[in-house]
């Protein structure tokens, strides 16, 4: 019995001792308390970002559209008679100057019933002059004159309509352009409105595209624009024509400008960048990675004011390059948060380091990782 009892007095003091260690010894933070330390100091601590101080330079809006390059003339050279094809001058390919013969035909009758015009005209003429002398000497009467002018102004007529046909055997270039085709060969028989070539005008040309209606509203005819082809060449022109009807489609309008080739080699068809310069405005040169949403889903920038305190500008793109984007509607200076804008928002205090120039200052990847594992954990302290 003593060595049971003395077994039970043992267990006892035991368990005595270890309930009051936790009374007498220091305690160790939980788990819980280490994660309430840590949410109190993210919440009173003040954010560091890094700032790069900028000013607004002028920049010239422009609107961008995508269209394709068209010859504004091109024509269908058709035969006012018909005839025979004698003669073919040009070939298909060729560059041909004003008035230059495409095509002709077999003169058949018609060079004779010029001759047979014309000498009825000089018959004509005698007549009326002999009658003229008649009727001063009062031995022709009035009619008769009359009737021999009419007969002359006839005479006339029938010349002018014999060259008229002797004219249309030659079918000419109405200005100097590019023999795009030429059908007619030698020998075949072209009746009335046949073609004999078609001739495209290179000395002008038509960029055309389609303007959306944001797009379309600031331009106007006579606006300049440059028109960048895809050979890596660049003309100069103006706004010809401004659509008023969309297309049922796509619901946008029609955009002409009226380019001078001056010899430059400009292709019907061809792939083109129409970029029409509007005004100025201040602007500022990014980074897009610098670029934030509002909770009203706003796109713009924070920047710290002269207090220290974060704020969010909505901007809108002016225009994009290789080098970054330029924006508008910010201040003239300011002092533009380039890291660590996903930590803080609008009218947070923060501490702030001048930065490198943004080009210099993207994170790398190694960074953006690191930086998003402290973010995680941010926010499961919070949690």
């Amino acid at each position: 019995m003593k060595k049971t009892y003395l077994v039970a007095i043992t267990i006892g003091l035991v368990v005595t001792v270890w309930m009051l260690s936790g009374l007498l010894l220091p305690k160790k933070p939980s788990a819980d308390h280490k994660d309430a330390e840590f949410t109190t100091m993210t919440r009173t601590d003040v954010a560091h970002v890094r700032i790069q101080h900028m000013k607004a330079q002028p920049q010239r809006l422009i609107v961008t559209l995508r269209g394709r390059t068209q010859a504004k003339r091109v024509v269908s050279i058709k035969a006012e008679a018909g005839g025979r094809v004698v003669a073919v001058p040009v070939e298909k390919g060729q560059r041909v100057k004003k008035g230059a013969v495409l095509c002709q035909l077999a003169e058949d009758d018609h060079v004779a019933m010029l001759e047979q015009a014309r000498a009825m005209l000089e018959k004509a003429k005698i007549d009326y002059e002999g009658a003229q002398k008649l009727r001063e000497k009062n031995l022709l009467s009035t009619t008769m004159v009359a009737g021999s002018k009419a007969s002359l102004e006839s005479a006339k007529a029938g010349v002018k309509s014999a060259e008229v046909a002797v004219e249309h055997l030659y079918m000419r270039a109405p200005f100097a352009g590019f023999v795009e085709d030429r059908p007619a060969q030698i020998g075949d028989l072209i009746e009335r409105s046949g073609v004999c070539a078609r001739l495209v005008d290179e000395s002008v040309v038509l960029a055309t595209g389609q303007a959306s209606e944001r797009e379309v509203s600031p331009l106007n005819v006579g606006q300049p624009v440059s028109v960048q082809l895809t050979s890596g060449g660049e003309i100069n022109g103006v706004i010809s024509f401004v659509g008023r009807t969309a297309d049922a489609m796509t619901r946008t309008y029609r955009i002409e400008a009226t380019l001078k080739a001056n010899g430059a080699n400009v292709r019907d068809g061809g792939t083109a960048q129409i970029v029409v310069p509007l005004q100025e405005v201040m602007s500022y040169q990014i980074s897009p990675a610098v670029l934030a949403l509002d909770d009203q889903g706003q796109v713009g920038v924070r920047i710290m004011n002269s207090e220290k305190i974060v704020e969010f500008h909505p901007v809108q793109v002016v225009r994009e390059s290789a080098e970054g984007i330029w924006v508008s509607g910010l201040p003239p200076e300011i002092d533009l948060i380039t890291v660590g804008q996903e930590f803080v928002a609008d009218g947070d205090k923060v501490e702030a380091v001048l930065d490198t120039p943004y080009a210099e200052a993207v994170p790398s990847k190694k960074a953006t990782t690191k930086k998003n594992s402290l973010v995680n954990e941010a926010i499961r302290a919070n949690k």
